[in-house]
């Protein structure tokens, strides 16, 4: 092979290492750092009743846990309406109480009354029966006394008997006949006496009208007792809302009243960041990174943080288009873009601070 031939050949062995050299190159494209923020959720804390800041127990930047005190209100107006309700329920318990005796009472004197009227019914019942019998008696008496003087009457003016025998026989006739009109009277006390039985009868049952009415009032008691007591558990409910709690474990981000101050209901008084579930939100331009799937990892850099590496996990990204403008920062030479939005989860870390700067690495084109 002549010195020519070899020149060429090692001429065209150098372009060809100098392309492949440049498409390995094109193959992998250089990192790009986009910045975006750290973010957490912010809860706003506020009071559902008016009232006057009397404690404060923490300031800005101060770790609390979920239910610890925040805030006391002053609410006289609450105060007072506790003590009312309070009064109130208590007189409604009591005259529960008094309704429930004042039944208990009705019932037991309607019990011994009804028991009485039919004990006297009984008896009255049994006053005609013997009152029966014994005009019965009577009469069968007075037909033996009466036949017996008729047919001795007047046989002593005729002398056929004594005079005496005849008397004894008279007297014998009137005494029956006496009997006879002693028997018929009682019969007719004791009739009379039924009567009034059974009116006394009937007036200790009508008393279980009585004792419905009795029964209504202690219904009527129950209910309101049942609605003051209603009251006053508003009352303290109410009451329990001027004692404000933590409602997330995290940090106070802002102190925005101060003691002595009114706040009216669903003024913020504080804002607390969680203390997890951070987040880093960066707006990216749809055309270069479009194509990232879910649940990827992702490098992020934390300035604040001496240049804290972490990875991440992206879980949402943008359905559509942001139609905001926004510029996608430390992108060498690119201009204001409509971008899409990434939302990528970090671990939890105690030294997260919402708002902090995060630096995401993406490679343009990558999935």
């Amino acid at each position: 092979m002549t010195k020519r031939k070899i020149a060429i050949s090692s001429a065209v062995l150098l372009v060809l290492a100098t392309i492949f050299a440049a498409s390995c190159h094109r193959s992998v494209p250089a990192p790009v750092i986009v910045d975006g923020t750290i973010e957490c959720d912010e809860i706003s804390v506020s009071s559902k009743v008016p009232g006057r800041i009397e404690k404060l127990f923490v300031d800005e930047g101060v770790t609390v846990k979920s239910g610890d005190p925040l805030v006391t209100l002053e609410s006289k107006e609450i105060d007072a309406k506790v003590a009312q309700s309070s009064a109130m329920y208590e007189s409604s318990q009591s005259r529960v109480t008094q309704a429930g005796t004042t039944l208990k009472l009705q019932q037991l004197t309607f019990v011994d009354q009804l028991n009485q009227a039919k004990a006297q019914y009984d008896a009255r019942h049994e006053d005609i029966r013997q009152a029966e019998e014994g005009l019965n008696q009577a009469r069968a008496s007075y037909k033996t006394q009466s036949d017996t003087y008729n047919r001795f009457k007047g046989l002593f003016a005729d002398g056929v008997i004594p005079k005496q025998m005849e008397q004894d026989h008279e007297y014998a006739y009137l005494a029956a006949k006496a009997q006879l009109g002693a028997a018929e009277s009682k019969l007719e006390q004791a009739q009379d006496g039924l009567k009034a039985a059974e009116a006394a009868l009937q007036l200790a049952k009508d008393a279980t009208l009585q004792v419905n009415l009795r029964q209504q009032e202690q219904a009527s008691a129950v209910q309101q007792s049942t609605a003051a007591q209603g009251q006053l558990q508003e009352a303290m409910a109410l009451q329990s809302e001027t004692q404000i709690l933590a409602p997330v474990s995290g940090y106070v981000s802002q102190k925005i009243s101060n003691v002595g101050e009114m706040v009216s209901p669903g003024f913020p008084m504080l804002t607390i960041v969680r203390a997890n579930d951070f987040k880093v939100k960066v707006y990216v331009d749809e055309s270069k990174f479009g194509n990232l799937m879910l649940g990827r990892p992702i490098k992020i850099i934390i300035p604040a943080l001496s240049n804290l590496e972490v990875w991440g996990t992206l879980m949402r990204v943008s359905q559509a288009a942001d139609f905001a403008t926004k510029r996608a920062t430390n992108e060498q030479g690119t201009y204001d873009v409509r971008g899409l939005q990434l939302v990528i989860h970090l671990n939890d870390d105690v030294r997260y601070r919402n708002g902090m700067t995060a630096r995401v690495e993406l490679t343009e084109g990558e999935k």
